[in-house]
């Protein structure tokens, strides 16, 4: 398992027909809501390049495309019904690449959200001056190591060595715990 794909579980935390009850519903400000995972959309940019008119389209896929079913029509006709959370790991983080991705989003939502892990605090402000809302998560990786069974807990990504073998072994990510996603003011 990747830590990605963890967090977007803990975030949702779907109940057995998937309906969500994590903290997405804090995030979004309601339980009424639809969700998708990895949608890919095509986006057109028009743009104006030395006198002439182009049009380039690409393809994107944010994490998490929410749909707030109690909106009115109003919102809905400006596109504000719909949120989309993309979530930042710790493993290889890259502030430009994060913030050229959910740029490209914004050309087609309203209302794009980020969650970055708290060690990268310090560029939350950067994305908030861009217009985004911001969350920091943070949580405990459950390992196991695949020589003997052995779980152990750390906070940080890299694996820990086993207490049972006395070695650095092979760890594998089995789970999180304690994971909280907290609002950048």
């Amino acid at each position: 398992m990747k830590i990605h794909d963890l967090l977007i579980y803990e975030l949702i935390k779907p109940d057995k027909s998937g309906k969500p009850m994590g903290e997405i519903i804090k995030i979004v400000g309601t339980a009424r809501i639809e969700y998708g995972l990895e949608q890919s959309i095509v986006y057109h940019d028009f743009r104006k390049i030395v006198g002439v008119d182009s049009i380039q389209s690409d393809e994107m896929s944010p994490d998490i495309v929410v749909t707030r079913t109690e909106s009115t029509p109003e919102e809905r006709k400006v596109g504000q019904h719909k949120v989309v959370i993309e979530l930042e790991t710790d493993v290889d983080f890259d502030f430009g690449a994060s913030l050229r991705q959910v740029n490209r989003y914004k050309i087609q939502f309203a209302d794009v959200r980020v969650i970055i892990p708290s060690e990268y605090g310090k560029f939350a402000p950067l994305y908030k001056n861009e217009g985004y809302r911001i969350y920091l998560w943070k949580t405990i990786r459950k390992w196991q190591c695949s020589r003997c069974g052995n779980e152990t807990k750390t906070v940080g990504r890299i694996p820990p060595r086993c207490k049972k073998c006395r070695k650095r072994t092979e760890h594998i990510l089995v789970g999180l715990g304690d994971t909280h996603f907290t609002e950048f003011l």
